[in-house]
């Protein structure tokens, strides 16, 4: 789990990759609408809960039990929200991806504004990393108008982002290590 957030791990790449899918969901299926989001999510968060709760049951040693258990609960719990009440989790939802947006759009504008003068990809991470943050500014100001209009905007933004990730993982992977001109070596030390 902790190599998904670590760049250029084989995590970075899956998370970039499941962006990307995510947001062609949202962007080329007609007729999606924020309710069936809401239900689709209820119902995995339900799938979840029920499969961890089984599992749980499975297993002997009390401690994970109880945390399992514990786990597939709550999974149960929200998922019932989610499927049982799905107005009022858009509107919760909506504030959520527009400070998860404001966030992400901050982390590419930083990136790339300490990268501007060595490269040109930088200017297509700024103007990546400016939507991120407008949009994300965007639904904090106004979460509840536009909830169903927001959904394709979202789409192409995630795509976005998740292409721009995954070029950074490209781009980064391809340097050769090199200080002061020459080749960074790995080599045996010994302790004197």
């Amino acid at each position: 789990m902790a190599n998904l957030f670590v760049s250029g791990s084989k995590g970075s790449v899956s998370r970039s990759i499941s962006t990307i899918i995510t947001g062609g969901v949202f962007l080329f299926i007609p007729g999606l609408t924020m309710k069936t989001v809401m239900v689709v999510i209820g119902g995995m968060l339900l799938l979840s809960g029920l499969i961890t709760l089984i599992v749980s049951n499975l297993r002997k040693g009390k401690l994970s039990k109880g945390m399992w258990s514990a786990q597939g609960i709550m999974n149960i719990l929200f998922g019932s929200v989610f499927i049982t009440a799905p107005s009022v989790m858009i509107k919760i939802f909506m504030i959520f991806i527009g400070i998860i947006l404001l966030i992400m759009g901050f982390i590419q504008l930083t990136g790339a504004l300490g990268s501007l003068s060595r490269s040109v990809w930088a200017w297509i991470f700024l103007v990546i990393g400016l939507l991120t943050c407008g949009s994300g500014i965007f639904l904090l100001t106004d979460p509840f108008k536009s909830a169903e209009t927001i959904l394709p905007f979202l789409g192409a933004l995630l795509m976005l982002n998740g292409l721009s990730e995954l070029i950074r993982i490209w781009k980064t992977g391809r340097q050769p290590r090199k200080f002061n001109g020459s080749a960074v070596q790995d080599i045996s030390y010994e302790e004197v």
